[in-house]
């Protein structure tokens, strides 16, 4: 493991690490957001990961112009590969991550810091607001944030973690300040030690979390991202899928370490939580227009239903989605023909991928 630069009283006060690709049409207005931030001790490194539009060029203008940004042309790689080189070649005390799609507050990174100093805490946990276009232009809002509290210790943390969980507030590393000296302490990095799969920062702040002492949350939403979704389906049966079932066992395995998996409410989050986002594996594998036969979408249901997390997760979850409640019954049944239908039939009534009946997260 390569070590991470120390940092000096001369070094920025946070870093903010930034992975772009062909992100020509809204690079501008992110980088601008940090560049207009109201603390002005702050470097912002971006890590082209091989663009061929004009966004390695806008970066190398602004970079001319603005010593804070710090552009590294790192070729085709992952993005949690692009933001492992962001972190190593930045030099703040604190860190956070932005997207090439969102924006900061102004006042984002001075309130993080502010609350992180003030409240001696190793992380501070932002809200957000999101935005979902789907192709045909229809777009669906939702804005995750909570009261500010701290948690002065592990014990309080944990034991209330499962509510930052629940909203889909937790586990995005974006509108969030990390300590680089605890990620260092910890060995927390974004790309996965043993070549699974990146799809998402998500394993990177499950890894934070593990011994985290102190948090604190910081009120309101500090940071907006706008995400156009592909057309036709977001092919959930596959990497989708299997993504939900990697990370829901890392969230057992971090309250198997925690001792709280033994907690009903906890556990009765995490399991409702994973039946929501299932259902949306099924409904995308079901909707009309799926490329997949009636046979092949029944045994693809089938295998999803089938396993010990889905088995234990219908017996002790409560979504609040109507859509997962409505299929609860047949996954627990493990009637697969029944979920297929019920879920092809649901999947004609939403409009677009509507986040309100989703786990917000699943997108940031």
């Amino acid at each position: 493991m390569r070590e991470l630069p120390h940092y000096t009283s001369t070094s920025p006060a946070v870093s903010v690490l930034m992975v772009v690709r062909d992100a020509e049409t809204s690079v501008r207005r992110a980088v601008e957001s940090v560049q207009n931030q109201t603390l002005k001790n702050v470097e912002l490194v971006v890590v082209d990961a091989g663009s061929e539009d004009s966004t390695a060029r806008q970066l190398d203008a602004i970079s001319e112009r603005d010593l804070r940004v710090v552009v590294v042309h790192a070729g085709r790689c992952s993005r949690q590969e692009g933001l492992d080189l962001a972190l190593e070649r930045s030099r703040g005390a604190w860190f956070t991550v932005i997207d090439a799609d969102g924006w900061a507050r102004p006042t984002m990174l001075a309130d993080l810091l502010e609350r992180a100093e003030g409240h001696s805490a190793d992380l501070v946990v932002g809200g957000f607001s999101l935005a979902l276009i789907e192709g045909a232009g229809r777009s669906s809002e939702i804005t995750v944030e909570a009261e500010g509290r701290d948690y002065p210790t592990q014990h309080d943390f944990r034991a209330d973690a499962w509510r930052l969980f629940g909203s889909g507030q937790l586990l995005p590393a974006s509108a969030k300040l990390f300590s680089r000296e605890r990620a260092e302490e910890r060995g927390a990095r974004f790309a996965p030690a043993e070549g699974g799969p990146a799809e998402d920062d998500h394993a990177f702040v499950i890894s934070y979390l593990r011994d985290v002492e102190r948090v604190s949350v910081l009120p309101g939403a500090c940071y907006h991202v706008v995400r156009r979704l592909p057309a036709g389906g977001q092919g959930l049966e596959g990497a989708w899928y299997r993504r939900l079932e990697g990370e829901h066992a890392a969230l057992l395995g971090l309250y198997r370490h925690w001792g709280l998996e033994g907690d009903a409410a906890s556990m009765e989050t995490l399991q409702s939580r994973y039946i929501e986002q299932l259902v949306d594996c099924v409904e995308d594998v079901c909707r009309v227009g799926a490329p997949i036969d009636s046979a092949q979408r029944r045994k693809i249901v089938e295998g999803m239903l089938g396993t010990d997390q889905a088995r234990v997760a219908a017996s002790v979850a409560r979504p609040g989605g109507s859509h997962a409640r409505s299929l609860l019954a047949p996954i627990r049944a493990r009637n697969t023909a029944l979920v297929c239908a019920q879920a092809r039939l649901l999947s004609l009534f939403r409009r677009g991928r509507v986040v309100e009946s989703t786990i917000p997260d699943t997108f940031i």
